[in-house]
C-alpha cells in the first residue's frame, strides 16, 4: 500500500508540475491573445471545436485506457493499437475534409471551410501519440509527458502571439493548436523510443475494441454535449457571443478540469491494481475527492467573488460580458471533480458499459434543459448548464455506490466542508475588495489573500479532511527531516 501511495504521489507531482507550467503558460497566452484578437475569432474556433474533439475520441477508440488498464501488454497489441488508430485517423480526416464546405455553410461563415481543412491535420498528428501516452502511463512515467505538454504549450503560444500581432487573426489560434500537437507528439516519440512493428493482430484489436467501444460511445456523447452549447450559440446567435461563452469556459476550466485531469491521469494506472479490492478502492477515492475538493473549492469560489475586477484588470471592454458567464461556469467547475472521479471508478472496475448507460441518461436530462433554456438567450443557456450539472450528480454517483459502496450521501459529506469554507472565503474576498486601494492590482492581491486566509481558518475550524491530510503529510516530512538532521541516517 505504501508503494501504491508513493506511485500515486510521484505521478501526481509530475502531473501537477505539468499542470502548473503548461496551464500557467496557457493562461498567459490566452490573456495575451485576448488583447490582440476579437471575441469573434475565439467564437469561430469554438464553433468547430466539436468536430475535432469528436474526431479525437473516435481515433483513440478507447485504446489508451484499455492498454493502461491491462495487467500485461504484448508488443503486438501496441502495434495493433497504433495501426488501428492511424487507419481510423486517415478515414476521419478525409471525411472531415470533404464535409468542410457543408460545415461552413451550416454556420454561415465561409472562413470555416479552410479552417476545418487545415485543423484536420491535427487528427493525423494526434493519432501518432496515443500508444506512446499509454506506454508512459503504464510505466507511471509522467515526467516526459510534462516536458512534452509544457514545451508544446510554450512554443505554440509564442508563435500564436507573433502571428496575432502581425494581423493573422483567427489563423493564429489555428497555428497554436497544430504546433502544440506536433511538438507534444514529437517529444513523446523521442521519450518512449518505441517503434511499431509492421504487424496487426485481429484478436488483439477485438480485445482492445471490446473494452473501448462503450467508452468511445460515452465519450462521443460527452464531447458532443459539452460542445453543443457553443454550437447552439454559434448557430442561433453570433460568433461574438460564442467567443464570449468559449472564453468563459476556458477561464473557468483552467483550474478545475486541469487539476482533476492531472490527478485522474496519475491515479488511474495505480488504482487499477486495486480493482478487486473494493474497501481499499473506496478508501483511496474518498481521500482523492476530499483532497481535490479542498484545493478546487477556494479557487472556484474566491474567483467568483473577484471575477469582475479580474476581468477589469486583464481585459478590455470587449470581454466584460463574459464575466457573468465565467462566474456561473465556475459552479460547473466546482462540481467537475466529483463527476470525473465517479466515472473514473467505472473505468478502474472495467465497466465502460455502465459509463455508457450513465451518459445516455445524463445527456437526455441535460439536452432537455438546454432546449428549454434557449428562449432565455445565452445567459439562460449557461444557467441551464449549471442546473444540469447539479442534477447529474445523482445518477453519476449511483453506480459508484453499487460498485464500491461510496454513496451520493457519503460523497456530499466529503465535499461539504470545503464548499462551506470556500463560500465564506468568497464573501470575505468580495468584502475586502470593497476597501479602497490606490491600484486595482493591489486591491485584488489583498482581497485574494484575505480569502485564502479565511478559507484556511474556516477549514481548520471545520476540521476539513483535505486540510488534515495535507497537514499530516507536511508534519511527517518535517519530522523526518528533523530526525535525519538530528540523528543522521
Amino acid at each position: 500500500m505504501a508503494s501504491l501511495n508513493r506511485k500515486i504521489g510521484i505521478g501526481t507531482l509530475w502531473n501537477f508540475l505539468e499542470l502548473f507550467l503548461s496551464k500557467s503558460a496557457t493562461t498567459f497566452f490566452t490573456i495575451f491573445l485576448a488583447t490582440l484578437l476579437a471575441p469573434e475569432d475565439f467564437g469561430l474556433i469554438a464553433i468547430i471545436a466539436v468536430v475535432f474533439e469528436l474526431s479525437g475520441v473516435l481515433v483513440n477508440a478507447g485504446f489508451t485506457q484499455a492498454l493502461i488498464r491491462s495487467k500485461a501488454v504484448r508488443d503486438i497489441e501496441l502495434s495493433t493499437a497504433f495501426w488501428g488508430n492511424l487507419g481510423i485517423a486517415v478515414a476521419i480526416y478525409l471525411l472531415v475534409f470533404l464535409l468542410s464546405g457543408q460545415i461552413a455553410e451550416f454556420f454561415g461563415e465561409s472562413i470555416l471551410e479552410p479552417m476545418v481543412q487545415v485543423l484536420g491535420i491535427g487528427i493525423l498528428i494526434n493519432s501518432f501519440r496515443i500508444v506512446q501516452t499509454a506506454i508512459l502511463s503504464r510505466r507511471m512515467n509522467f515526467r516526459p509527458q510534462m516536458i512534452a505538454v509544457t514545451t508544446g504549450t510554450i512554443t505554440s503560444g509564442l508563435i500564436a502571439i507573433a502571428m496575432a500581432y502581425n494581423g493573422f487573426g483567427v489563423w493564429s489560434l489555428v497555428a497554436q493548436m497544430l504546433i502544440s500537437q506536433a511538438v507534444i507528439t514529437g517529444i513523446l516519440w523521442l521519450s518512449t523510443r518505441w517503434v511499431p512493428s509492421l504487424s496487426f493482430e485481429i484478436s488483439a484489436f477485438r480485445s482492445l475494441f471490446d473494452f473501448g467501444k462503450f467508452l468511445v460511445i460515452a465519450n462521443v456523447l460527452n464531447v458532443a454535449f459539452k460542445n453543443s452549447y457553443a454550437v447552439v450559440i454559434g448557430k442561433l446567435f453570433s460568433p461574438e457571443l460564442t467567443g464570449l461563452y468559449y472564453f468563459a469556459t476556458k477561464i473557468s476550466n483552467i483550474a478545475s478540469q486541469q487539476l482533476t485531469g492531472a490527478l485522474q491521469k496519475s491515479s488511474f494506472p495505480a488504482l487499477s491494481t486495486l480493482q478487486d479490492d473494493n474497501i481499499q478502492l473506496r478508501h483511496k477515492y474518498r481521500q482523492i475527492i476530499q483532497l481535490i475538493m479542498f484545493v478546487i473549492a477556494p479557487i472556484m469560489l474566491i474567483f467568483i467573488g473577484l471575477a469582475e475586477q479580474v476581468f477589469e484588470l486583464l481585459f478590455d471592454e470587449r470581454w466584460k460580458d463574459a464575466v457573468i458567464y465565467t462566474q456561473l461556469l465556475c459552479l460547473v467547475g466546482l462540481l467537475y471533480p466529483i463527476h470525473a472521479l465517479n466515472i473514473n471508478v467505472l473505468m478502474v472496475k472495467g465497466r465502460s458499459d455502465l459509463n455508457l448507460k450513465l451518459s445516455l441518461l445524463k445527456k437526455a436530462i441535460q439536452i432537455s434543459i438546454l432546449v428549454a433554456s434557449i428562449p432565455f438567450e445565452v445567459l439562460g443557456i449557461v444557467v441551464g448548464q449549471v442546473i444540469g450539472s447539479f442534477i447529474a450528480l445523482i445518477p453519476n454517483s449511483y453506480y459508484t455506490s453499487k460498485l464500491i459502496h461510496y454513496s451520493f450521501r457519503m460523497q456530499m459529506m466529503d465535499v461539504i466542508k470545503p464548499v462551506i469554507a470556500g463560500t465564506i472565503a468568497s464573501v470575505a474576498a468580495w468584502w475586502a475588495m470593497q476597501m479602497e486601494m490606490p491600484l486595482l492590482v493591489i486591491s485584488l492581491l489583498f482581497a485574494g489573500t484575505a480569502g485564502i486566509v479565511v478559507y484556511i481558518l474556516v477549514s481548520v475550524l471545520l476540521r476539513a479532511e483535505g486540510a488534515t491530510m495535507i497537514w499530516v503529510k507536511l508534519s511527517d516530512r518535517m519530522l523526518k527531516k528533523f530526525a535525519k538532521k538530528r540523528y543522521g541516517d
